[in-house]
């Protein structure tokens, strides 16, 4: 900045805030009421700290700093208020200004008149009470309006916060299932496991870009980046394309899969039952007068006890037990058989067919990518939205 314009700018802070011969010696740290805020000018303090000869000023309530430039535009703007000291009636008025050089202004910016006496600035006319009166009641409307919108903002954006999360998790999810299919996809597509395990990868990243794609359209395109942003949806389209192919393929591979399983299990009911009849047939040539097995257990286990082996009842219970333990393995048989027949047990994969959605693969691919990129890529894009600091703040601050 030049002496030239800054020596303009200390006269006009000089002249808007009234500065008169009560400032102290060291001119570069002058305090005087503070006009920018309510809290201030209620308070009557001289909370405004002017650096005369940094040409900046500080309010010490809350920290606010600037140049004085921003200074004189916000008080000849009218967006605050000039508390200032009225004079008493027996007060003299204070003296003439003299020679311009030795202005208040001019010794802030020339160190060697510091020690100079100091001397009267340019006296204006002071603000009557009634407009400062005017002047702090439609600042305490604008400050009462703004809290009111607040407040009514307050519950909008609670609002946008749930549903924001609601899709950036449901996408997220989605995006887990499509990792997960195109992992199990790309990866069966070579023979080699390591080969197979980076494949895999590859499909997990695809996903990745598809919903981090989209979030990269928006945000190029709220910034004006016309080109990053197109790049950007290029990207996502590929990923998107990506995404689709890979879960296409895991579920139509499933669906062989599962007609495979299905034709199997159809040629495998009629082994069984013909199965089952042959272990009926077998069951039929067992005496139905055979002793439990657990029975002729215990009965042998006596008879070694006693030493009476060599008689003729020990080896018929033998051979009778040998009778029993078949009957129990064929019954043991044709009950599992029976349940799979039902469909109790593992058999049960005809059922399960019939019960199947038939959906098109390629369909259910598309609308698991849709969910996946555009609900974790809107979610998204509400919290950067949200969290996104307005112009207004980030110049206060």
């Amino acid at each position: 900045m030049s002496d030239e314009r800054r020596l303009r700018e200390i006269r006009d802070v000089a002249r808007l805030l009234h500065l008169d011969d009560e400032v102290s010696q060291d001119l570069s740290d002058v305090r005087v009421a503070c006009p920018l805020h309510e809290d201030c000018i209620a308070s009557g303090d001289n909370n405004l700290q002017l650096d005369l000869q940094a040409a900046r000023f500080r309010c010490a309530l809350d920290g606010e700093a600037g140049s004085f430039g921003e200074l004189i535009r916000r008080i000849e703007a009218g967006r605050s208020l000039v508390a200032v000291r009225l004079p008493d009636e027996d007060e003299t008025p204070p003296p003439a200004p003299i020679d311009a050089s030795y202005t208040v202004a001019v010794r802030a910016t020339n160190p060697v008149l510091k020690t100079e006496p100091q001397v009267a600035l340019l006296t204006d006319k002071l603000p009557s009470p009634e407009e400062i009166k005017a002047a702090r009641e439609i600042r305490l409307a604008e400050i009462r309006a703004a809290r009111a919108e607040r407040r009514r903002g307050a519950g909008e954006k609670l609002i946008v916060i749930v549903l924001a999360l609601v899709f950036l998790i449901a996408g997220l999810m989605a995006a887990g299932l499509s990792g997960f299919a195109n992992y199990n996809a790309f990866a069966s597509t070579v023979a080699d496991p390591a080969q197979g395990r980076i494949w895999g990868a590859a499909g997990i990243i695809a996903a990745i870009v598809s919903f981090g794609g989209f979030t990269f359209v928006y945000w190029h395109a709220a910034n004006r980046r016309r080109w990053e942003s197109l790049r950007s949806l290029i990207f996502a389209l590929i990923g998107a394309g990506a995404s689709i192919l890979g879960t296409e393929i895991y579920i139509h591979s499933n669906n062989l899969s599962a007609a495979a399983e299905v034709s199997s299990a159809a040629t495998n009911r009629e082994v069984l039952e013909a199965q089952v009849a042959d272990w009926r047939r077998q069951l039929e040539g067992i005496p139905p007068e055979t002793r439990s097995a657990e029975g002729l257990e215990a009965y042998i286990a006596e008879v070694e006890r006693v030493g009476r082996t060599e008689q003729k009842p020990y080896r018929d219970a033998q051979n009778e037990l040998g009778l029993a333990k078949r009957r129990d393995e064929l019954n043991a048989k044709i009950e599992a058989a029976n349940a799979e027949l039902l469909g109790q047990g593992s058999g049960n994969i005809l059922l399960q067919a019939e019960q199947r959605a038939s959906l098109p693969s390629w369909l259910f691919a598309v609308l698991l990518e849709l969910f996946s990129s555009q609900a974790t890529s809107i979610g998204l894009v509400a919290l950067l939205i949200l969290t996104r600091r307005r112009p207004d703040q980030s110049a206060n601050g």
